[in-house]
């Protein structure tokens, strides 16, 4: 199969969904499909063709990716796409290179999957309400065109389908778990030098207990609980430090609670890194931390836990994460800002060897080909809209 895949942000970009796309990618190119990649920079003057993807033009925008493509409709990109002559449309995205996706879809005749990775009220932060509102209203219209346009929807998680029901739509989401690229996230590749070393470039303590977050700074990652958490619970004696890995619209104001609550000597912001250097971030931590209530299944979930590090997850109401965490095996999950910490301290104390059990039973959770896994299932999807069209 040919197969054209639309997503706002890609590789060097980190966030859960270039890392996704990636994977992806990797998958269906080891099944020997043919795999376009067309993405958006704010780096670029003028679309480009660079090793399997192609990068429009962007600008600058207050949205959650920081940026959105300039223009969906260049003849000469549009022409190249068609060229290509895809046998399906993969849409990532419903932002402006989601609708390039409707667009060349349409003229091609392919079939069109919609994957949902966020959700419309998750993307704006520090507006006030009127503002929210109508961004709201304008983006719940984009996510509801991609609905209505798609043969088939997809997610990581089946919360996506409680989205889908508040946008009043009938869609069934098909369930496609995030794949891993375990020969690339290995902490085992990493020996004690290499870990002391990271920890040094990023003014990690040699001896701490480390927690880590990676993904976009954005409002719904609610990353404001784990700071308070930390405030009221951690102290230096505790010796856990936070690494914030990543960026985004809730950058400064993080740094800034962090300045408030008198904890920026132990939260530290590592900026943007690109993502074949984070098996080294994670292999030099040692718990995974996530803090939001109504997100999707994080891509960065499994990539931590390939690197053999533990999640420790908020409970959420329909207990989506029990589909990848199992409580007191490959992760802990927390119901208050207390057991957040109590969590963290019980680790602090654990013997190297101790350490080093968990995490080989955390890696051993993940498949070992699960990259591949993943796109067998979309080619499945992919052969089975061509079932339905007949």
């Amino acid at each position: 199969m040919r197969i054209l895949i639309f997503t706002e942000v890609f590789v060097p970009n980190v966030c859960g969904i270039s890392s996704y796309v990636e994977v992806l990618k990797k998958g269906l190119e080891n099944l020997s499909h043919t795999v376009l990649i067309v993405t958006s920079s704010p780096n670029v003057e003028k679309a480009y063709y660079k090793k399997g993807v192609i990068i429009c033009p962007a600008k600058i925008v207050n949205n959650k990716y920081g940026h959105e493509c300039k223009k969906i409709d260049d003849p000469n990109v549009l022409k190249f796409l068609c060229n290509f002559k895809p046998d399906v449309v993969h849409i990532h995205t419903d932002t402006k290179i989601g609708y390039m996706g409707l667009e060349v879809g349409d003229i091609s005749k392919a079939k069109i999957v919609y994957t949902i990775h966020d959700y419309f009220l998750d993307r704006f932060a520090n507006e006030n309400k009127f503002v929210w509102m109508i961004k709201t209203i304008f983006e719940k219209k984009h996510f509801i065109d991609m609905l209505d346009t798609a043969d088939e929807v997809t997610s990581s998680c089946i919360r996506a389908d409680i989205f889908v029901r508040r946008a009043k739509r009938k869609n069934k989401v098909q369930i496609v778990p995030c794949g891993v690229d375990k020969e690339l996230f290995n902490y085992t590749k990493f020996n004690e030098q290499d870990i002391k070393n990271t920890r040094k470039k990023y003014n990690l303590s040699s001896t701490s207990t480390v927690a880590v977050f990676a993904g976009s700074l954005s409002i719904e990652k609610n990353l404001e609980f784990a700071l308070s958490s930390f405030s009221k619970y951690i102290t230096k004696d505790d010796n856990i430090q936070f690494l914030i890995v990543g960026d985004g619209t809730e950058t400064e104001y993080l740094k800034n609670i962090c300045k408030k609550l008198n904890i920026d000597d132990i939260v530290l912001f590592a900026g943007t890194i690109p993502n074949k250097n984070m098996p080294e971030i994670y292999s030099a931590c040692d718990m995974y931390v996530c803090s939001y209530d109504d997100g999707l299944m994080s891509m960065s979930f499994g990539e931590a836990m390939s690197c053999g590090l533990p999640v420790l997850i908020k409970e959420d109401r329909e207990k989506i994460v029990y589909e990848m965490i199992q409580d007191g095996v490959n992760g802990f999950v927390y119901k208050s800002e207390e057991e957040f910490a109590n969590y963290l301290k019980m680790f602090s104390t654990l013997k190297p060897t101790k350490v080093n059990r968990i995490k080989s039973i955390v890696r051993n959770t993940i498949s070992q080909d699960s990259c591949t896994e993943m796109a067998k299932k979309y080619i499945d999807i992919y052969k089975n809209i061509e079932v339905k069209r007949k």
